[in-house]
């Protein structure tokens, strides 16, 4: 089994010096202009050939796409069975969904609404969407896709038809950490549903929302007391404030209590220093789900930073978005 990721992960080893580093994203956040950043990145090797027609003050979007093609491409080299990233995939997989959900009922759909990478071919996808049959989608997503349907059809609430993709999501990522002997896959479903978990609660009190709004949306999960977390969220941000700080997420409160903007940051970080161990191990799956989390890190810090270039935005404000790196 240790052989079976050997040379898959010697090759991420060798991709993973070329991952953005803390110098870096220094040099991009001090470029002068979104051009100057743009060329930065090409330099870098970002992007492909079709950019060059384009030129330097061509939209990020497309290299940004390029580079999670490229990501995807790399995985499919390296490993041919997918189920193994499941965990990392689902996101994508969801967000799908609710692109084929909404688009086919908005009448807008359209292939930019996609992201490249998912288990669920999207092609499938938008069929079983249009057919109003989700039979043939994966076991646990068949129910909420139907249901996220009907709901967004007869009652036209964009809300309500995503809070049902996510509760499902979330259960979806549950259940593969629980199922999962990989202890980097057990330990990123339970951080990733119980900082959801926390996200939700604050999301939740800023919308003025209920007991009855906390317990439809909230996914058990072994490192919070979601019946606790919910109790104290009626209580008020200063008693959330106050249990969280006796739960493994003490280190959230200075975050959270700023802006949910400021708790995604902290949110990735945290994710950044769970992969770290990873760079130490050369014979499982571990490295090669590292190096999708950092990449995919990696693309988010970009598209922030060429965000505030392109819309002049101070650089304090730039930097004050800026996710810890892997490299």
């Amino acid at each position: 089994m240790k052989d079976r990721y050997t040379y898959a992960v010697a090759r991420i080893r060798a991709r993973e010096l070329s991952l953005l580093s803390e110098q870096d994203v220094s040099r991009l956040m001090a470029c002068e202009s979104y051009e100057e950043c743009v060329n930065a990145l090409r330099d870098k090797g970002w992007g492909d050939e079709t950019l060059d027609a384009k030129g330097p003050d061509c939209d990020y979007q497309f290299m940004l796409k390029a580079e999670e093609q490229r990501l995807w491409q790399l995985v499919a080299e390296l490993v041919a069975d997918r189920e193994p990233f499941r965990v990392i995939l689902l996101p994508i997989d969801y967000h799908n969904l609710k692109a084929a959900i909404k688009g086919y009922i908005t009448e807008s759909l359209s292939k930019d609404l996609f992201m490249p990478g998912g288990t669920v071919d999207i092609s499938r996808l938008i069929k079983c969407v249009e057919e109003g049959d989700f039979a043939n989608l994966p076991q646990g997503m068949t129910e909420p896709a139907r249901e996220a349907f009907y709901k967004l059809l007869h009652t036209e609430d964009g809300q309500l038809c995503d809070d049902i993709i996510d509760k499902a999501f979330l259960n979806a990522i549950k259940a593969e950490g629980d199922g999962s002997k990989v202890g980097l896959i057990k330990a990123y479903a339970e951080f990733f549903v119980a900082s959801a978990n926390i996200k939700i609660v604050f999301r939740g009190q800023a919308m003025h929302k209920g007991r009855e709004f906390l317990s439809s949306e909230l996914v058990a999960c072994d490192s919070l007391d979601v019946k606790k977390l919910t109790e104290v969220a009626m209580m008020g941000q200063a008693d959330l404030l106050e249990y969280l700080e006796v739960t493994p997420y003490a280190d959230v409160v200075p975050f959270v209590a700023e802006s949910l903007q400021r708790f995604d940051v902290w949110r990735d970080n945290r994710i950044i220093e769970l992969i770290e161990a990873e760079k130490y191990d050369c014979f499982s799956i571990g490295p090669i789900i590292a190096y999708i989390l950092a990449r995919q890190n990696e693309i988010k810090v970009a598209r922030i930073i060429l965000s505030g270039k392109r819309n002049r935005a101070e650089s304090g404000l730039i930097k004050e978005r800026i996710r810890m790196m892997y490299a």
